[in-house]
């Protein structure tokens, strides 16, 4: 499988096309709109704007959604572990740490991480998308 730097436009699409693959399944039920803010990325644009219905791994589009029910902000190295290790301690440790800075509400941000991680399917959907991230 290729892999492809996490949040490139080829991750994006790759990911895109896995989601589309689980259409229909409860997993790609869209949920909390989260917006995020990736700074210093290493490619492109030092800073990325995107927004997830669909869980902290899977969904992310470019922009912010106006409807988003909080927000955060975080470096793209941070985001790219934070992904491959979804484990909750993970993002305990940089909420902890204020490596993870939110706006809104946070017990939201944990509800919507916990309840991820804590779905079967959503893992085995997540899983597909660490296999493509470089």
């Amino acid at each position: 499988m290729t892999t492809h730097p996490f949040l490139s436009d080829a991750w994006i699409d790759q990911a895109r096309a896995i989601k589309a693959r689980h259409i229909g399944n409860p997993v790609d039920e869209p949920g909390l709109v989260v917006n995020a803010t990736i700074t210093g990325v290493p490619f492109g644009e030092p800073t990325r704007e995107l927004h997830s219905a669909h869980g902290p791994v899977v969904g992310w589009e470019p922009g912010h959604d106006p409807h988003a029910r909080f927000s955060f902000t975080v470096d793209h190295a941070l985001a790219r572990e934070l992904i491959l290790d979804p484990g909750y301690d993970v993002l305990d440790q940089a909420i902890t740490a204020r490596l993870l800075h939110i706006d809104g509400d946070t017990a939201g941000l944990r509800d919507w991480w916990s309840n991820r991680i804590s779905n079967p399917d959503a893992v085995a959907l997540d899983d597909e998308i660490r296999a493509i991230t470089a």
